[in-house]
Formats: C-alpha cells, structure tokens, sequence
C-alpha cells in the first residue's frame, strides 16, 4: 500500500508527540519545541513523494529527530507501566486461553484485540482483564486466515514474531506460549526494535517481560515506525528469509512487510482509513491476514 495525502496528517501527529516529549523530558522553550517541529515538517515536506508507504513518510521524521537526539528513550516510563500491568495479568489471561476451545485461535484473539488499548489504561479491580477476557470472547476477525495458519505451521521448524508495541508484547509471549504448547519442536525468533521509537518494544522490554522464556529474542536492525526489509541488518533479514512462518503484529509492521513473502500472517487492528480500506474491513475490526 502506498501513502494517501491523510497519512501526512497522521504523521505531522506523530511529530507532535515526539516534541511534546522533548519538551517536557529536555526542558525546551516553547520557540525551540516550534524551530524543532517546523524542521522536522520541513524535512517531511522536501523528502515526501507520492508511492511512498505511510512508514516511509514516519521515517522521514525519525532522521531528522535522529539529527536532534540520540537514543533517549522518551516514553520509557509508558512503556515500563504497561509491561507491569499486564505481566500482572499474564497467569490469569494465560490460563483463560487454555480454558478456552481452541486455546491457540484464543491467544491470537487476544493478542490482536489487545493491539487496540492505549497507553495510560489502569486495570483497576481487575476490570480492564475482565474487559479483555470478554470481548476476546464476543469480538471476531474480519479477515481469518486461521486454517492457513494451521495448515503451514504444521510442517514449520522455525517461526519468527515481529513485535510491536510494549506491553502488549505480554499478550503475544502468551499467544508465543501456546503455539509452543502446541508445537514443542518449532524453534521461535522473537524481533523487536533496535532504537527507542514512540511505545515500540525494544529488546529492553523484551528482557522486561521475560519473551526469553519462550522465545530467541533479537533486535531487527530496525530504527524506525514499522519493518522495512531494506531497514533492517543482515542477521534480521537472514532469519526473516529463512522462516517458515511469520507473525506480524500491528500496522505499522503491515504497512511495511505486506506482500513481501507468502508466508507472513499479518495480526494488527484496522486504526485508519487508508489501511481499513486496503483490507476492505472497517476501522476498528481485527484482522488475521495471510501476506
């Protein structure tokens, strides 16, 4: 998929968020946080052309912002809070996936819905785990590869997952669990980013939540919104290439991996037009998608 003229919109937000971080963690004045926003659309609108995918345009921030600062990590403590609050829930969301039919249609479900959730969300009385059990429950895929899923992971060695966001990189080592469960002898990669970005996990967060548990996690080279192959180092790609099966969470990893491979399941909620319209679904419904 290619960028339309409102993934400009998304991205200038997405500007605005880094420099509202800078200027609360770094102390900026108010003209320095607008210089640095101005040069950061500046860059956007001098490299922008049309065909690029909407990540592409994400990217274009990223080198500027790389010019201002270098890893510091603005939402760390987002990040820390949401992988707490749903390691909290790990043992209980685990054992209703097993409680479950098909615990593995379950988990995927899960994981996807979860895709959904904001930053800043508290589980307060266990609310937000009852709230999640039971519209896992209640709410379907809009697109459902599933029984492909099936069909190629029973003859895989090897799978790899590329992750998303923190915290909810909980959901997908438990979704991670019961493959395992069910397939003991699959050999599982677990890829995260190589830099702070936004609430992206990194192998920090991995560590955090323990994805070594059921997985080999690595970084994937990767210093940007989404995965672009040509993005990412040599060890990454190597994996990635030599996979049977691939797992890709959320969309901005959609928007750079789709029709890369006829191997590569896609797992993410629909958040805007343009990528609800390229899957033909609504914005808001989940979809499980195979490349």
């Amino acid at each position: 998929m290619y960028a339309q003229y409102e993934c400009v919109n998304c991205v200038c937000d997405h500007a605005q968020k880094i420099i509202n971080k800078l200027f609360i963690s770094n102390e900026l004045t108010e003209k320095e946080s607008f210089d640095k926003y101005m040069e950061l659309l500046k860059h956007l609108s001098n490299k922008a052309e049309f065909g690029m995918k909407p990540i592409e345009l994400s990217s274009l921030i990223y080198d500027k912002y790389y010019e201002f600062y270098d890893d510091e990590d603005l939402f760390e403590n987002e990040k820390m809070n949401a992988n707490q609050m749903f390691l909290e829930m790990y043992e209980d969301l685990l054992d209703f996936c097993f409680s479950t039919e098909d615990p593995l249609y379950t988990a995927f479900k899960l994981s996807t819905f979860c895709n959904l959730l904001d930053f800043g969300i508290k589980n307060y009385f266990g609310e937000l785990e009852w709230e999640i059990e039971s519209l896992t429950k209640s709410r379907n895929f809009a697109v459902d590869d599933y029984k492909k899923f099936l069909d190629k992971i029973e003859d895989a060695n090897n799978l790899l997952f590329v992750h998303d966001k923190a915290g909810e990189i909980v959901l997908d080592k438990i979704l991670i669990k019961v493959v395992k469960n069910k397939y003991p002898n699959l050999i599982i990669h677990s890829a995260v980013k190589s830099r702070p970005i936004m609430t992206d996990a990194t192998l920090k967060d991995a560590i955090e939540v323990g994805l070594k548990e059921v997985s080999i996690p690595l970084e994937s080279g990767s210093i940007y919104p989404g995965t672009i192959l040509s993005k990412t180092d040599v060890d990454f790609r190597n994996i990635f290439e030599n996979a049977d099966v691939v797992i890709s969470k959320g969309q901005e990893n959609y928007e750079g991996l789709y029709g890369e491979f006829n191997k590569v399941f896609f797992l993410l909620t629909a958040k805007c037009k343009s990528v609800a319209k390229d899957l033909d679904v609504e914005i808001g419904e989940l979809v499980f998608k195979l490349k």
